[in-house]
């Protein structure tokens, strides 16, 4: 999907995201990683119990072009469960829109569909988008007006001291010396949902950003106050539909033996 502004290269038919052209980069995801490893929707899923917990990224099956105008284009990757699927019972058609606006102005957005009609009892609890970008540019994250700062990379990430938790680690050798010491673990980039209408990060050599925007918080679960994931080192943009952080088991979404349900986001 080119407007001649941003380019923006999907996989076919899984629907993920591969690429994103702006001005003079290339690629602002990180071009090192598998491509379907670079902007992506998962989700995990368990037993009502608890257990047998299990996660894998949501693939499109059937690719389909909707709308294709001068000014709007929108294009659908849709996957239909099957019994033998070693996956959730979902169906899911996911939407990539580009629409032009004020005749000036090109937006590109994204409609998330849900439509789960469930054939055995089962816990589903989380659902996210992942993009990372600006690999190898020192990179600024933001999460609000008041909590903005310049991050270390996910290599110096991997340098450091593993601490009590698979996710914090005490960074030992960074090559910016600002950063030794410090304890780095995605849960301090946490935020609550009512605060949430807008994350990403900005690359501090060529001035870009690459956002999350959130303009209605109504699919989440939990209410104003339920805190989730933003960012992390990476960098890493996450976008978190429902999720059990902060909570626990009984904000997972729980379905009954052929109870049907629709989420659209």
């Amino acid at each position: 999907m080119n407007n001649g502004i941003v380019k923006v290269i999907l996989s076919r038919p899984y629907g993920n995201v591969q690429g994103i052209t702006y001005q003079e980069v290339e690629n602002l995801l990180d071009s090192s990683l598998d491509r379907d490893d670079r902007g992506y929707w998962d989700c995990s899923w368990e037993d009502v119990n608890g257990k047998n917990g299990k996660q894998t990224k949501i693939l499109g099956g059937e690719f389909q072009v909707l709308t294709q105008k001068n000014n709007q284009v929108e294009v659908s990757f849709k996957t239909t469960w099957k019994r033998s699927d070693p996956l959730p019972a979902l169906n899911v058609d996911k939407r990539w829109f580009a629409l032009l606006v004020r005749n000036a102005d090109w937006r590109i957005r994204v409609l998330r569909i849900r439509h789960i009609r469930t054939i055995q009892r089962m816990a589903w609890h989380v659902s996210l988008g992942n993009q990372d970008c600006f690999q190898g540019f020192p990179s600024y994250l933001a999460i609000s007006d008041s909590r903005q700062r310049l991050m270390p990379t996910s290599a110096v990430q991997a340098r450091g001291q593993s601490l009590a938790y698979p996710e914090a680690v005490m960074l030992e050798n960074p090559s910016n010396s600002k950063f030794k010491g410090e304890v780095d673990d995605k849960y301090q980039y946490s935020s609550e949902t009512k605060d949430d209408s807008l994350h990403g990060w900005i690359s501090l050599i060529k001035g870009i950003g690459i956002w999350i925007i959130t303009p209605s918080h109504e699919f989440r679960t939990a209410g104003p106050l339920k805190q989730d994931l933003t960012c992390h080192v990476g960098p890493t943009c996450l976008s978190m539909f429902m999720s059990k952080h902060y909570s626990g088991v009984p904000l997972n979404v729980t379905f009954e033996n052929g109870e049907p349900w629709f989420h659209l986001s």
